[in-house]
């Protein structure tokens, strides 16, 4: 048999083969409600849903995204000026996640489902993006760069390091250019600058720990790769229905989040525990707004249930007190933490700095310095750079004794 009877064959057997058949359909079409997209690269799956603004995700309904949206607590959000190119934030901002065939990046991770979200007419949109085979894949980025070209803000998580790299690359690999857009807002990093003293800053711990959501029936992160693959062989739409509901609660929940930042930079959310005041009081000293700074760390302290959380406020308040020669609050402060906690040296080397530099009572000074000596030497095991501290307290030392006895 030559080469060309042996191909008639295998096409005739392909023909009568029930499988190949069933391979070339996709099952369960209607499961979800979609609509197959078509232009000039080819075709994908696309999907939409509609929240009113009075849906409610975790602590908010959705119209509470709208209130005090403005340049001023985009600034606080991100931390950063920004500029806007175009008039009205509300209906600039585009949310987006990706689901992807690898968790690791790289030019071989395919981002087969890209979820947007958008207001419009007060109303919330999820739109998804579904490349069902790689050969969708182009026809679904000459979409998404076109949408990505109509917002000015884009709202991620994690998306600097991972997401818009990842659709950056695919675009590239496809002949397609990134679209240039005005701000890119990272929740990932907002939440951190609050949020770190959590066991994780993922975005499923934030939903457990602050947003107040809980997912039911999610599937895990992890396991959407190998669900795609097997989607790849067998065409059965039902599989990435689970995958759908995943990455619609990432994106309903990065509106929360965003909302949630929003109100607490404002001073809208009054139920902060003393960690995320602590964390509050940071950044308003890095902003340099000192007098909401000693705000934040005030609180802080008052509402502090740990003495390591109470302790850090109370140094770093000292510190914001002294910053504006307000050292009569200060030395209150330190002789709290010496009466509180009486094993650390910091307060009884600042009232030492505070009595030979500003009152210039040696004797004094010398008498905290040789309690903070004492301390660092009972506590030597557990003291950090115990060597460098040892040192300056033995300079500090020599120099009071010096002064003394000129005195």
């Amino acid at each position: 048999m030559n080469l060309r009877d042996k191909l008639k064959r295998y096409e005739k057997n392909n023909k009568s083969s029930p499988s190949m058949k069933e391979n070339r359909d996709y099952l369960n079409k209607k499961i979800f409600p979609n609509t197959i997209i078509k232009n000039e690269q080819g075709k994908y799956l696309k999907t939409q849903k509609i929240y009113s603004k009075d849906y409610q995700h975790g602590l908010y309904e959705m119209n509470k995204f709208f209130e005090e949206l403005n340049v001023y607590s985009l600034k606080q959000i991100t931390n950063t000026d920004t500029q806007m190119k175009k008039e009205g934030i509300k209906d600039n901002i585009l949310f987006i996640d990706t689901e992807t065939t690898g968790l690791m990046g790289g030019t071989g991770t395919v981002a087969f489902l890209i979820g947007v979200g958008y207001f419009k007419d007060n109303d919330f949109f999820i739109e998804q993006y579904l490349m069902r085979d790689y050969d969708e894949e182009n026809a679904m980025l000459n979409d998404i760069k076109k949408l990505l070209l109509s917002f000015d803000i884009i709202v991620s998580f994690n998306g600097k390091s991972f997401d818009l790299p990842l659709i950056q690359t695919r675009l590239i690999l496809n002949r397609l250019k990134m679209p240039d857009f005005n701000l890119h807002v990272d929740l990932l990093h907002s939440a951190r600058r609050i949020w770190s003293f959590l066991d994780s800053c993922s975005l499923k711990s934030l939903e457990n720990n602050v947003l107040n959501f809980k997912r039911i029936d999610d599937i895990e992160g992890y396991l959407i790769p190998s669900i795609f693959f097997r989607f790849i062989e067998v065409k059965d739409l039902e599989l990435l229905k689970p995958v759908l509901e995943h990455n619609s609660y990432d994106i309903l929940s990065l509106v929360t989040l965003f909302t949630h930042l929003k109100e607490i930079h404002l001073g809208k959310h009054k139920k902060l525990n003393s960690h995320e005041f602590f964390h509050m009081g940071r950044i308003k000293e890095k902003q340099k707004e000192f007098e909401n700074c000693i705000k934040y760390l005030k609180k802080a302290v008052e509402t502090a249930q740990e003495n390591d959380i109470k302790y850090r406020a109370y140094k770093k308040l000292s510190w914001q007190y002294k910053r504006i020669n307000q050292y009569e609050k200060a030395v209150e402060i330190w002789q709290k933490m010496i009466k509180e906690r009486g094993a650390v040296i910091f307060p009884y080397v600042e009232m030492a700095k505070y009595l030979e530099h500003k009152q210039k009572d040696y004797k004094k000074a010398l008498y905290y310095t040789e309690e903070a000596e004492k301390l660092l030497d009972k506590n030597k095991m557990n003291t950090k750079n115990h060597k460098c501290n040892a040192e300056k307290i033995e300079h500090r030392r020599s120099r009071l004794l010096k002064r003394l006895e000129r005195s």
